[in-house]
């Protein structure tokens, strides 16, 4: 919590001193006849030559400048550096904690290796920090009134301004971070191996994250993070659990994770924000701005959101069976584990 903190007000401070607006450009014809270009705003480096006869009259060039809110790409730079943080505090956090962890496995006798511990452990306090920050961003944003869960009516109000709230920028770019870090973990060898389908969750989540931040619908973007953001600590607690032999906690926590997860993913997903993407963005929006650049942004975002759903859909069937038969006392309270180790993946290549 407290580096997360420190990367906030870092961050804020850095986007102080940076513009985040969209590119202007504008043309003007010289006593020659010639038109000259010049590039409007501090956002320099970005220009391309719309001012020639093939970049005015080329409809595929203006849609996609007013798609997109060009001068944010250059922001995501600061996600990587955030990336890099993850995992170095992540390589700190496996060093920090190895020999307490182990002296109790050998003490209570747990069967789990410790990387087991260390990735729950590590999910469970930037989950729960990341789930915290965009409550707080909902609940006490002054740029969120009329845009939460309960009421999203002017989430698409100012998707076009050019400048982004810092907060909302900050947490963006802090997101960005945290998923490239979760992507890259198993490959600079702090993590562990995730299932194809959740590093495929991975990416698309990813890809919607910043779909969403350089084509200005960031308000609705917060939302959704609030929606999926909930499940994530109790799940990885619930995990905990379990590889510590916590008998009532682990079938408790496992219980609390699945009624949430319905709750979040399963019912508010597609009743709030899916709803609201098919139904109230073409509707807040000019028909200009419909026709030109917001139904390639309503069709992808909407196309990545129904995937993820989907997904949910898909993990809701191994969730519930395992409450199932934990209930009938097969399992006894023992959730299921897709995660896999380099060492497990390295002796699986060469059994093969």
């Amino acid at each position: 919590a407290w580096l997360l903190g420190c990367l906030v007000a870092w961050l804020l401070g850095c986007l102080r001193r940076e513009s985040t607006g969209t590119l202007s450009f504008r043309c003007f014809v010289g006593v020659d006849g010639n038109v000259v270009e010049s590039v409007v705003g501090p956002a320099k480096g970005f220009g391309v030559s719309l001012c020639s006869s093939e970049g005015r009259n080329s409809k595929q060039t203006q849609e996609i400048m007013a798609l997109f809110h060009a001068a944010r790409f250059w922001t995501l730079k600061h996600s990587a550096w955030i990336a890099l943080v993850f995992i170095a505090a992540r390589a700190a956090m496996n060093a920090a904690t190895r020999r307490g962890l182990e002296a109790y496995r050998r003490r209570k006798g747990v069967k789990v290796e410790v990387d087991k511990l260390q990735e729950e452990i590590w999910l469970v306090v930037c989950g729960t920090v990341l789930s915290a920050f965009s409550g707080c961003l909902l609940a006490r944003g002054p740029s969120f009134e009329g845009c939460n869960v309960f009421d999203t009516s002017r989430c698409y109000a100012d998707f076009s301004v050019e400048e982004i709230p810092r907060e909302i920028m900050a947490y963006y770019l802090i997101e960005v971070g945290w998923y490239v870090s979760l992507i890259l973990k198993s490959v600079v060898g702090v993590g562990r191996f995730d299932s194809l389908v959740m590093e495929f969750h991975h990416v698309a989540t990813l890809a919607l994250v910043i779909w969403s931040y350089v084509t200005g619908f960031t308000k609705i973007g917060v939302v959704t993070f609030f929606v999926f953001n909930q499940s994530n600590p109790l799940l990885h607690l619930s995990k905990l659990a379990n590889y510590m032999e916590m008998t009532r906690a682990r079938a408790f926590m496992f219980i609390l994770f699945a009624a949430v997860f319905f709750l979040s993913r399963i019912v508010l997903l597609p009743a709030v924000v899916i709803r609201s993407t098919l139904r109230e963005m073409p509707l807040a929006v000019s028909e200009e701005d419909w026709r030109g650049a917001v139904v390639y942004t309503w069709c992808t975002t909407n196309a990545l959101l129904v995937a993820l759903w989907l997904l949910n859909v898909y993990w809701m069937k191994p969730i519930a069976r395992v409450i199932v038969r934990n209930v009938k006392g097969i399992d006894q309270g023992t959730p299921r584990d897709e995660t896999i180790s380099r060492d497990d993946a390295d002796a699986k290549t060469k059994a093969a």
